[in-house]
């Protein structure tokens, strides 16, 4: 009689057991954290505000930068057999925020008098553990937000020196440097021929027909070793940055229209002059 009792009271622990008390409920993935090195080069030399650089371009031309800044979003890391997870980026109030990065390697010595002191040389956020051979990102701001209001962004689109106006929007690469021909040679990326919004509209997504937002993909990037490079050298290796197109901007604005810009898109894989985009032809942006 005991015996059987206790067979009775045992079953439903028996029962609890099975059922795994709670071992159903989805399980959190271990996240891995990502915090990607972005080294800025100008050839075989590292960037510095204050330096100057020698056998630049077609020209062999000198170049004391003034600028170098570039925004970047829609990161990815690649898995072995093709897939894409995306990196979610740690806000920090400074830097990244909404899914964009501010890369800044300008701070205020010799020529450079644009943007901060400070610097940022990383892209830092978290993806799930897996298997990566790959890395991938586009440069400049999502279109949802390039149309919008810098000064109510937040930080990193506060800055109005990275931004033409409402409707055009944000600059999303902004390079400044001075050569032995030009007091002053640019490269101001960022979307050309938007449409207006529509009246009344104070925040919105006015199309743009160049977007002027190049992809790059870094094959067989170890997220645990390897860095990003970002080289003037190679971006400006087939232009001549010693003279400008007459009536036209001080280097390229990224209109279509000046010829100074062909030269520095070709390396940012971007279509120009009826060339189309050729994302092989990049130069600028390597894994290292």
């Amino acid at each position: 009689m005991r015996s059987v009792l206790r067979s009775r009271l045992l079953l439903p622990l028996a029962l609890v057991g099975a059922l795994g008390c709670g071992d159903d409920e989805p399980q959190t993935p271990e996240l891995l954290t990502v915090n990607l090195p972005v080294v800025a080069r100008v050839g075989t030399e590292a960037f510095e505000c204050g330096k100057t650089y020698t056998n630049v371009g077609t020209t062999g031309t000198t170049y004391e930068p003034m600028d170098f800044r570039v925004y970047v979003h829609n990161v990815r890391l690649v898995t072995r057999d093709g897939k894409e997870v995306p990196v979610t980026l740690t806000e920090d109030g400074t830097w990244q925020h909404s899914g964009v990065v501010l890369l800044d390697f300008a701070n205020r010595d010799g020529l450079c008098t644009q943007g901060t002191a400070a610097m940022n040389a990383s892209i830092k956020g978290t993806a799930p553990q897996g298997d990566y051979t790959g890395l991938r990102f586009t440069v400049g701001v999502p279109e949802d937000v390039n149309h919008g209001d810098p000064t109510t962004l937040g930080a990193p689109m506060d800055d109005t020196g990275l931004h033409w106006s409402w409707q055009s929007g944000f600059i999303f690469t902004r390079i400044e440097g001075r050569t032995q021909g030009l007091p002053q040679h640019v490269l101001h990326l960022g979307s050309t021929a938007c449409a207006p919004p529509p009246e009344g509209q104070t925040q919105g997504t006015a199309g743009c027909a160049n977007n002027n937002r190049p992809e790059f993909h870094l094959d067989g990037f170890d997220v645990t070793k390897n860095k990003v490079v970002m080289d003037l050298g190679t971006l400006f290796a087939g232009a001549n940055l010693d003279v400008n197109a007459p009536g036209t901007a001080a280097g390229c604005m990224s209109s279509p229209n000046d010829t100074d810009c062909g030269a520095l898109f070709q390396p940012l894989g971007l279509a120009f002059g009826g060339q189309a985009a050729n994302p092989a032809a990049q130069t600028f942006i390597r894994a290292e």
